[in-house]
């Protein structure tokens, strides 16, 4: 899909926003620019020690999925179904004959960890293609029921996503596409548009306000710091610098803005089918500065900042923590699966559609709300002092089981989809290497 501008004059003239409720806490945060802590003299971390425990664990699984991972991308897979992280160890789903090369990778990575290869009943090209097919007879978009489809990566079918009240009747609509197809009922995805006073070098986790609209809620609990969406991460394509942020938060063109109205750039590039937007920010930052930081900690209560030490893909199984600029920073959000199509209204009102999304089961009710949209969703590495970019939140979604139980997902947009959409594209590091 081609870098598209979704906004037209007629569509920013009618164009409102509403304000977005945020936690009302006290004190504002720590500026970018001011005393900002150091990794040895950060805030408590906030992941729970068995979460701590897990990231210690999936490290080295991770490092060889993304050695396989590599093999995957260098040449024709066909048959690629999808990589899992499986207690202790890596599964690599395929359909038919896996290459040689991916062979060789399987080889290498299996001796540090155990690697099992195993059949996919249909590959991701395949689940691709019959959920494109799903989509044009049942979508949203085209006046069906239909409002989500997700991808199993393990390569066993695909998941239609409807609304309560449609389920009797989707059930018996949806047309046959060539692979299994449960149907969920679940409530449409909730973009998170809408940490506080940050300034040059951006930040990822900073609050980010799209200056064509009024300030919507107030970060931190302070009224006077407005925002509407949350960076992602300081990213550069060769000398030029960028914050990446949801593309749903604005367009090229638009001028952005921290909490407290200090321009931070105008959007120059945007993957509308991806949700993914590129800031341009305001003057010159050498590349080898060590600007790659990141917001944690609890919005206005304990801002703290983490270096970045690179990027990765992510897998089915694997936990990964998010920090927004209205929720703060929560991990144990555990992918597990991809949204093919999924849709919701952006910045503007305008309903749009977004593909090859990942969601991954959040670990409370809660864990993302408005304002999150954008915000970076990475690996803790190096003793949680560190992070892995990984992705930038879109959305999250709320399913009800029969039983009456509710169950929520974060969706984002992995970080590996952002380098093919924007060739060259890299974050920034607070250190030199990744550690893992």
């Amino acid at each position: 899909m081609s870098l598209t501008s979704k906004v037209t004059g007629a569509i920013l003239a009618a164009a409102a926003v509403t304000a977005v409720a945020v936690p009302a806490v006290a004190a504002p945060a720590v500026a970018a620019g001011q005393t900002a802590p150091t990794p040895g003299d950060r805030a408590p971390a906030y992941p729970t020690p068995e979460q701590q425990d897990v990231f210690k664990r999936q490290a080295p699984l991770v490092a060889t999925a993304d050695e396989i991972r590599k093999a995957v991308e260098s040449g024709p897979s066909a048959g690629y179904a999808g990589i899992e992280l499986a207690g202790d160890r890596v599964v690599v789903w395929w359909k038919d004959k896996v290459p040689g090369r991916v062979r060789a990778a399987i080889r290498r990575a299996g001796k540090a960890v155990t690697v099992e290869v195993r059949p996919a009943a249909y590959s991701q090209s395949e689940l691709s293609e019959a959920a494109d097919r799903l989509w044009a007879a049942s979508g949203a978009d085209h006046g069906g029921r239909v409002h989500a489809v997700k991808l199993a990566l393990d390569g066993s079918g695909l998941t239609a996503a409807v609304r309560e009240q449609d389920a009797a009747l989707a059930r018996q609509e949806l047309p046959k596409v060539g692979v299994p197809v449960e149907t969920v009922a679940q409530e449409p995805m909730k973009l998170t548009k809408t940490r506080c006073d940050d300034d040059a070098p951006w930040y990822g986790g900073a609050a980010i306000r799209n200056a064509t609209f009024a300030a919507g809620g107030g970060c931190g609990g302070n009224a006077s710091l407005g925002y509407h969406c949350t960076a992602a991460f300081a990213v550069h394509i060769n000398l030029v610098r960028y914050l990446l942020t949801a593309g749903h938060c604005g367009a090229p063109g638009d001028r952005f803005t921290d909490g407290a109205g200090q321009t931070i750039g105008t959007a120059e590039a945007e993957h509308v089918g991806h949700d993914l937007l590129l800031i341009r920010v305001t003057g010159v930052v050498s590349v080898n500065n060590a600007t790659g930081w990141i917001w944690d900690g609890k919005p206005g209560v304990n801002d703290f900042v983490k270096p970045v030490a690179g990027w990765g893909w992510t897998y089915k199984g694997q936990s990964l923590c998010v920090s927004g600029a209205t929720s703060g920073a929560t991990c144990g959000h555990v992918v597990d699966g991809k949204y093919t199509e999924i849709c919701g209204k952006d910045i503007y009102g305008t309903y749009e559609c977004y593909d090859d999304l990942i969601s991954a089961k959040s670990p409370a009710l809660g864990s993302t709300a408005g304002g999150d949209s954008g915000g970076p969703v990475f690996e803790l590495t190096g003793g949680s002092s560190m992070v892995r970019a990984m992705g930038s939140i879109t959305g999250h979604i709320t399913s009800t089981s029969i039983f009456g139980s509710k169950s929520e997902w974060t969706i984002f947009q992995d970080f590996g989809t952002a380098t093919r959409d924007f060739p060259g594209l890299e974050p920034y590091l607070g250190f030199d290497k990744d550690p893992v």
